[in-house]
């Protein structure tokens, strides 16, 4: 593990779709970026600019993700989407708090909690959407 990161992406984590591989790398790096403010002490700014920026990419990718699945008509579509609402409310919760001055408190929460969610819910739940695509030979190689 690089010494700058709490966790890097590695093949482990692939689903199948390079453009869904590259937004969860994202997605790693923002978090990675997070511990390193806080295990560094950055100031409430800096931790918050990176707060707001994992709230955004979240939306985003759930979106581009989600928009893959109905594209394949994916069955379990409906309690994927469940599942992001719920890490997106807990993303909400803790940017509302760091905009409350408790951002260095937050940081350590977030990247820790949310990588962990982040690595479960890859290898588990988005696995399943890539099973799904090479059982009907689906291919999105883009």
């Amino acid at each position: 593990m690089d010494e700058m990161k709490i966790c890097a992406w590695n093949q482990n984590y692939t689903v199948g779709v390079p453009v869904l591989d590259r937004h969860h790398q994202k997605l790693f790096d923002i978090l990675n970026d997070l511990y390193v403010l806080m295990r560094d002490g950055s100031e409430d700014q800096a931790i918050i600019r990176v707060i707001d920026e994992l709230l955004d990419y979240t939306h985003y990718h759930f979106d581009e993700e989600e928009k893959v699945m109905e594209q394949i008509k994916y069955p379990e579509l409906i309690s994927h989407r469940q599942l992001h609402q719920k890490f997106v409310t807990v993303v909400k919760e803790l940017h509302a708090k760091s905009h409350n001055g408790m951002a260095i408190f937050l940081a350590t929460k977030v990247s820790n909690a949310r990588l962990g969610w982040l690595k479960t819910h890859i290898r588990g739940v988005d696995k399943k959407y890539h099973d799904y695509m090479k059982l009907r030979g689906v291919d999105l190689d883009h």
